[in-house]
């Protein structure tokens, strides 16, 4: 398959999933930046996990912007809950946030490092 075919393939996969101009630009970064073109196969599984994501237009701008070859939903996912401060930002307390409480003096109750059950000896 030629060059020009293969990329219209391509584009007429892309281009309903992410728009002309962002299709034009992904292909653009796989072909030049990554020197890996996408098949028309690639691309309609890449198609399908812009789709996944909920965003497609994010989800490639991120692959764009990261420089990846490629995106997964998840890796879409994980990154967004990254950026949002999610991840870090659970209820749950770790040993450095208990190590500053003992520290900061604050009164435990007997308990170790704020941790209920767990006794200071």
């Amino acid at each position: 398959m030629a060059k020009d075919t293969m990329s219209k393939d391509v584009m007429d996969i892309l281009s309903p999933v992410l728009g002309e101009e962002l299709a034009a630009a992904v292909i653009e970064h796989r072909r030049r930046t990554l020197r890996k073109p996408l098949t028309a196969y690639a691309a309609r599984i890449q198609a399908r996990e812009y789709l996944l994501t909920g965003d497609p237009a994010g989800a490639a701008e991120m692959q764009i912007f990261r420089g990846w070859q490629a995106i997964k939903c998840d890796w879409y996912l994980k990154e967004k809950a990254r950026e949002a401060g999610s991840i870090n930002s659970s209820t749950r307390r770790t040993a450095v946030d208990a190590a500053r409480d003992f520290l900061s003096g604050e009164d435990h109750s007997g308990d170790a490092f704020g941790f209920p059950g767990i006794i200071r000896h």
